[in-house]
């Protein structure tokens, strides 16, 4: 079998003729697997995950290559004769099934349909135009929803475009049942392959295009019991500001993906944290598992993760002073008496007492030993100053 194209389709069904024994399974790729899973909105490492399964499962995937001629296709019942094609780079290929999967439309501009007739405008690929909010179309008393109205014609979102319709249609009254909607907004994705994957949010790329500073977090699905015994294969990421340790996007690939993604999609829309992640007891033998270790992984790579929670938490209880660098040189300075430039642990505790916040020792002993960058013992003014600069009091309401 040969499938020309790298979609969700395309993908789907090299795993279905896989599954079904078919020895030779071949993808057709006209770009590169980079260019194409990324226009899926596909994260990288699942990409890479899928390509990597994919060829061990059997399926070759040919990248930089298209057909530009069939030379022969046998006619209805020579079951056994070949297609032939001529390939872009001058070679040969022969396939008993050729499946396109390079991208479908409706035929709108076929004046069957009698939509033109109807007023109902209609683009040069044939998607029917719409009022985003309402679903109407440009011809009165005419709505439209799912596959014909074009991306990502979902049987999902299909459903709630019809609904989000025919409540359009029958709306009396000043209330704009519309008013919420979002033609636009993200959708979880689930992909049907062997083993399934999901992905709701932004990618690192994508975050950083929009101005993020991020981390990922990363679990490999035998980092939990139930993957390690019945699905090893498969990973787990979270995307990660940097700065609030909010999840941005959540992406996956294994068993029970296209399920787990939806729980993904409840964190990156609550704006959950994963300090928050890290505090929450997931039930043992289960998949959920995992997004615990991906959080871990994405706060080994902050400069301040949770161990710094409840320093942080300590010293903005009080916000009544500007940690303004003269500000803590000056008290920095006088606890300094040596003029050394470094404090040990007793000089620190005295020096947050001097700032009016009794610390405990357990608490001055994590202080220490998380901003001893250097692995001296004593914490300069610089390793100090770091402290404060992460810490934000909220402003006094006017």
């Amino acid at each position: 079998v040969t499938i020309s194209g790298l979609g969700i389709i395309g993908i789907e069904f090299a795993n279905i003729f896989n599954a079904l024994g078919v020895k030779d399974v071949n993808i057709l790729v006209r770009g590169d697997v980079e260019t194409s899973t990324k226009k899926l909105g596909m994260d990288m490492d699942v990409a890479n995950e899928l390509m990597r399964l994919l060829k061990k499962s059997g399926v070759k995937v040919l990248e930089g290559t298209s057909v530009s001629e069939f030379s022969y296709v046998p006619p209805p019942g020579a079951d056994d004769e070949y297609i032939e094609m001529k390939l872009n780079d001058g070679s040969t290929m022969q396939t008993d099934l050729f499946f396109a999967a390079t991208g479908r439309y409706p035929v709108g501009k076929n004046e069957e349909t009698g939509l033109e007739s109807a007023g109902v405008e209609v683009a040069d690929r044939g998607m029917v135009g719409i009022d985003k909010k309402t679903l109407a179309t440009s011809s009165k008393n005419v709505y439209a929803a799912g596959d014909v109205i074009g991306p990502p014609a979902l049987a999902s979102t299909s459903m709630e475009q019809a609904q989000r319709a025919v409540s359009a249609m029958f709306h009396e009254g000043d209330d704009d049942v519309t008013k919420d909607a979002n033609h636009d907004d993200p959708l979880s994705i689930g992909v049907w392959t062997i083993p399934e994957m999901g992905y709701f949010g932004l990618t690192k790329e994508q975050a950083e295009k929009e101005g993020y500073s991020v981390v990922e977090g990363t679990a490999r699905f035998d980092q939990c019991l139930r993957g390690r015994v019945f699905a090893p294969d498969g990973l787990c990421k979270l995307v990660v500001d940097e700065k609030e340790g909010t999840v941005l996007g959540c992406h996956l690939i294994g068993k029970e993906a296209a399920e787990m993604v939806h729980y993904g999609m409840a964190l990156v829309k609550a704006g959950t944290s994963i300090f928050e992640i890290l505090q929450t007891v997931y039930t043992a033998v289960t998949f959920h598992e995992l997004f615990k270790e991906a959080a871990l992984d994405a706060n080994s790579k902050l400069d301040f993760g949770v161990e710094w929670q409840e320093i942080f938490a300590i010293l903005q209880a009080e916000c009544d002073v500007d940690f303004s660098e003269d500000y803590l040189r000056e008290k920095f300075d006088s606890i300094d008496e040596d003029g050394s430039g470094e404090l040990d642990e007793e000089e620190m505790r005295a020096l947050f007492e001097s700032m009016g916040r009794t610390v405990s020792k357990r608490v001055i002993f994590n202080i220490m030993r998380l901003s001893d960058t250097d692995g001296n013992g004593t914490i300069d003014f610089g390793e100090f100053k770091a402290i404060f600069d992460k810490i934000a009091c909220p402003k006094d309401e006017e």
